[in-house]
C-alpha cells in the first residue's frame, strides 16, 4: 500500500498528470486538487491538440495545474506529479535545454511569486486520481472542470487516499 503524507495545514495538494494520444496526435491532462483533509476540491479534464512527446505533455500539464491555482488564489500547495524530468528541470536553477524549455520557464514564473508552492515527484500509485483524469481527457471533446465534486471513475482512488490521510 502507498501511503499518502498528511498536509500541513491550510495547504492543498496538487496531483497532475498527462496521458498521451499518440495516433491522434494530442494529449489528456488531469488536475486533482485537494484540501489538508483529501477533500476535492477542484478537478479538472483537459485536452491539448498536436502534443506527441510525452515530457512536453507533462510540462503542459504542470503549467495548467499553476494557471488554475494562481486563478484560484491559491496561497500554499503542495504539487505531486510522476514525471521525473520535468520535476528536476523545473526545481533546478540552471537554464532550461530541452524542447519544453518556455513551459518550463513559464512554471518557473509561477513558483517563483509563491513562497509556499512547492513541487516534488511521486511514484505513479500516489498519482491514480490525476492519472485516471488524464486518460479521462483523451475522450472528453472540451475541457470539465468540477468544484466540490467527485466523479464516479475516481472515488474509490480519492476516498483510499483520504482515508490513509486521515489516519496519519
Amino acid at each position: 500500500m502507498v501511503r499518502s503524507e498528511k498536509l500541513e495545514r491550510g495547504y492543498v495538494k496538487v496531483n497532475w498528470d498527462a496521458s498521451m494520444d499518440l495516433k491522434g496526435k494530442r494529449m489528456g491532462i488531469g488536475i486533482m486538487i485537494r484540501d489538508e483533509q483529501g477533500e476535492a476540491m477542484v478537478t479538472v479534464c483537459d485536452q491539448k491538440p498536436n502534443v506527441i512527446e510525452a515530457t512536453v505533455a507533462e510540462s503542459i500539464a504542470l503549467r495548467k495545474a499553476a494557471e488554475i491555482c494562481a486563478e484560484l488564489n491559491i496561497q500554499r500547495a503542495t504539487f505531486e506529479g510522476d514525471a521525473k524530468i520535468v520535476i528536476l528541470v523545473v526545481n533546478g536553477d540552471e537554464d532550461a535545454c530541452f524542447n519544453f524549455s518556455p513551459i518550463v520557464e513559464d512554471i518557473r514564473f509561477y513558483f517563483s511569486s509563491r513562497p509556499n508552492w512547492s513541487i516534488q515527484f511521486v511514484p505513479r500509485a500516489k498519482n491514480m486520481a490525476a492519472h485516471s483524469l488524464a486518460k479521462k481527457a483523451i475522450v472528453m471533446e472540451e475541457e470539465r472542470v468540477w468544484i466540490e465534486e467527485v466523479l464516479e471513475f475516481i472515488v474509490g482512488v480519492l476516498n483510499s487516499d483520504k482515508d490513509v490521510i486521515q489516519k496519519v
